[in-house]
C-alpha cells in the first residue's frame, strides 16, 4: 500500500518533468480531459478507502489470496518499470500526442503487444491491492469505476494517437490489454 502511495507520487512528478520537456516539440498537443479530476478522486480515493474497508470491517488475512496477490502486485510493479522505461519522456498522466513524430510512437516493450499495458497494470493493482486483505466492497466500487472511465479515456486517447499515422500502423490490429484476445 504505502510503495503504491510512493510509487503515484513519483509518477506524478514524473509526468510533469516529461511534460515540460517536451512542450518545445512543435506538433505536441494534450488533450483536454474534462473529466480527468475523476482520475485523481478515484486513484486517490482508492488509497484511503481500501485500509478503511479493512479497519471498519476487520477484514482478515487469507493466506493463500494474500500470496496470489502479492505475487500479481509484485507483477504489476515490474511492468510499471517497464512501462516507464520503456516510454521515458513521452510517460505521462494526461494525453499527450504528436500527430507526425515517428520518434514518439514506442514499439518496445510490453507496446510490442498490447496498447495500453499502463491500464493493465492499474486493473491488476485495483484487484491485487484490495483482495490482499479482503476488501471485496472496494474491489468492486472502484473496478467500476476505473472500468467506467478507462471505457471513455481509452476511446479519446485512441483516437487522438490514431492521427499519428506511425502509430495507427503499429497499433490498430494490437489488443488493448491481453495479446490476440482483447
Amino acid at each position: 500500500w504505502f510503495t503504491t502511495i510512493v510509487f503515484r507520487l513519483f509518477e506524478l512528478r514524473l509526468a510533469k518533468q516529461n511534460l515540460a520537456k517536451r512542450k518545445s516539440e512543435p506538433n505536441l498537443q494534450i488533450a483536454k480531459e474534462p473529466f480527468f479530476f475523476l482520475f485523481v478522486i478515484l486513484h486517490s480515493s482508492f488509497l484511503i478507502i481500501v485500509p478503511i474497508e479493512i479497519l471498519v470491517f476487520n477484514r482478515n488475512f487469507d493466506l493463500w489470496l494474500g500470496l496470489i496477490c502479492l505475487f500479481v502486485y509484485t507483477i504489476c510493479l515490474i511492468m510499471r518499470i517497464s512501462v516507464l522505461t520503456t516510454l521515458r519522456q513521452n510517460w505521462n498522466v494526461k494525453v499527450v500526442f504528436d500527430t507526425k513524430s515517428k520518434e514518439s510512437i514506442c514499439k518496445n516493450g510490453l507496446y510490442k503487444y498490447i496498447r495500453h499495458p499502463n491500464y493493465l497494470i492499474v486493473i491488476l493493482e485495483i484487484a491485487s491491492i484490495s483482495l490482499l486483505h479482503q476488501a471485496y466492497l472496494s474491489f468492486l466500487f472502484f473496478s467500476v469505476c476505473n472500468f467506467c472511465i478507462l471505457y471513455f479515456r481509452i476511446r479519446q486517447e485512441e483516437a487522438a494517437l490514431m492521427q499519428n499515422p506511425y502509430y495507427k500502423e503499429h497499433f490498430q490490429n494490437k489488443k488493448r490489454f491481453i495479446p490476440f484476445v482483447f
